[in-house]
């Protein structure tokens, strides 16, 4: 519902901002309905430009064609018949048609990318404590190793182990314990 007003009030703005440029530049400028035109056009692709969807630019198109004829040639009553309004409306839509198209289909790619930006980074995280854990693990295996040897070397051959060659084993697992 938000997006719905957003998109709403950038069209409204746009076209309101829009109007009154054409108004300026044709009661106080030249009065050629091309330039008119053109501004409208501008207006129709930044409308497409900022928001989502083409329903925005049809509505667009359309308001830009009855204001022009409206407001810029004042003929009443309203009459498409005359030339050039009809490729003038085609035109339009045709511009917030394609517009729209392009837009979105930018907007799609780029929030794919972002996506895809997003996967690679996670990957990468995950990569990384991969390594690390892979790292601490070997750096606690080998010392471990020796510490498991040698105590079951004590333990199993006890007996048969003079009194000096227990202390050296005892002495060897208490240093690289040290050393851990």
């Amino acid at each position: 519902m938000k997006k719905i007003r957003w998109n709403l009030a950038i069209t409204v703005l746009l076209l309101a901002v829009t109007t009154i440029i054409s108004f300026c530049f044709f009661h106080f400028g030249n009065k050629y309905t091309a330039n008119i035109t053109v501004l409208y056009t501008l207006a129709l692709i930044l409308i497409a430009l900022k928001t989502s969807g083409y329903i925005y630019g049809i509505i667009a198109s359309i308001f830009c064609v009855f204001a022009v004829i409206t407001f810029f040639i004042p003929l009443f009553p309203i009459n498409f018949t005359l030339d050039g309004y009809p490729v003038t409306f085609a035109g339009m839509l045709t511009i917030a048609l394609i517009t729209g198209a392009v837009t979105t289909s930018l907007k799609q790619q780029q929030q794919a990318i972002s996506e895809r930006e997003k996967q690679l980074a996670e990957a990468d995280k995950e990569k990384l404590r991969a390594n690390l854990l892979r790292a601490v693990s070997h750096d606690l295996r080998t010392p471990l190793t020796s510490i498991i040897g040698s105590a079951d070397s004590y333990l199993e051959n006890r007996e048969e182990l003079s009194e000096t060659e227990c202390t050296e084993l005892v002495s060897n697992i208490r240093r690289i314990q040290n050393g851990f």
